[in-house]
C-alpha cells in the first residue's frame, strides 16, 4: 500500500482509504451485520489501510469504533463528518460542537484527525465561515480536532464553486470533492490551488454504482451526450 502527505496537515495516509458511507455503509446498506462490517474494517487495516472517512450520516461510526484497536488509534487517521442542518433548520454552533462529541462518544476516541462540515452547497458557506469555524477553532484548541474542512455536495454544486470560494479562507485544511472518470473539474479548478496552498483532499464518488453496471453506465453516457455534457463519441463506446 502507498502512502502520501493530506496537504500540509502533517498526515500520513494510505493513498487508498476506506469510505464508511455510500450505497454500501460498510455492507449494511445490503443487509450485512454488524459483525461482517467489523470484519470488512479489520481486513482493510491487514491490507495497509490506515485513512478511514466515515461521518455521523452514515451511521458507521460506531462500527469504525469498534473495529479499531486502542493501540491503533495512532496508526489510522479517521475523517468523520457533521451536517450543517436539523430538518430545514441550521445548526447552532452549540448544535455543531453536540454532533461532534457524539461523533466521538461514538469512535471511541478523544479526537478525530480530520472533521468536516458535510455536504456544504454554495449558499451555506457563509455561514460555514461565520458561525462553524470559529467553534471548530475553539474545539481544536482543546484537542478533538486535529484538523477540520469541508465537503461538498456534487449533485448541487457540479461546477464546485463552493469550494473555488473556500480557496480565499484558509481556515479549512482538508477539502473533500467529486473526482471521478466523468468528473474532471477538479484537475483545473481546483487541485493548482489546494497544492500551492498545500490543503488536503479527498476524492469521493472515485467509484460508483454506475461504473459497475455497464447497461447503466451506456444509458448514462447516451443521455449525456445527447444533451451536449459528454463528447458523442462516449456515448458509443464499450
Amino acid at each position: 500500500m502507498h502512502h502520501t502527505s493530506l496537504g500540509n496537515t502533517g498526515l500520513k495516509v494510505s493513498v487508498a482509504g476506506l469510505g464508511c458511507g455510500g450505497n454500501s455503509r460498510l455492507g449494511l446498506g445490503t443487509g450485512a451485520s454488524e459483525a461482517e462490517c467489523v470484519r470488512l474494517v479489520r481486513e482493510a487495516i491487514d491490507l495497509g489501510i490506515t485513512f478511514f472517512d466515515t461521518a455521523e450520516a452514515y451511521g458507521t461510526e460506531g462500527i469504525l469504533g469498534a473495529a479499531l484497536q486502542p493501540h491503533e488509534r495512532k496508526t489510522v487517521v479517521i475523517s468523520t463528518k457533521s451536517r450543517m442542518t436539523k430538518g430545514d433548520a441550521p445548526l447552532t454552533a452549540d448544535e455543531l460542537v453536540a454532533n461532534l462529541d457524539a461523533s466521538l462518544k461514538k469512535l471511541r476516541t478523544d479526537y478525530v484527525d480530520v472533521f468536516l462540515l458535510h455536504g456544504v452547497p454554495p449558499a451555506g458557506y457563509e455561514r460555514a465561515l461565520g458561525t462553524y469555524a470559529p467553534a471548530l477553532l475553539r474545539e481544536q484548541a482543546k484537542g478533538k480536532i486535529r484538523h477540520f474542512g469541508l465537503s461538498e455536495t456534487s449533485p448541487r454544486d457540479p461546477e464546485q464553486k463552493m469550494l473555488q470560494r473556500a480557496l480565499k479562507d484558509d481556515v479549512w485544511r482538508v477539502y473533500m470533492m467529486a473526482f471521478h472518470m466523468l468528473h474532471q473539474g477538479a484537475r483545473s479548478d481546483l487541485f493548482p490551488h489546494t497544492q500551492k496552498q498545500g490543503v488536503g483532499t479527498l476524492a469521493m464518488f472515485v467509484v460508483r454504482n454506475i461504473f459497475s453496471r455497464p447497461a447503466v453506465l451506456s444509458e448514462t453516457l447516451r443521455q449525456l451526450a445527447a444533451d451536449g455534457s459528454v463528447p458523442a463519441e462516449l456515448a458509443n463506446s464499450e
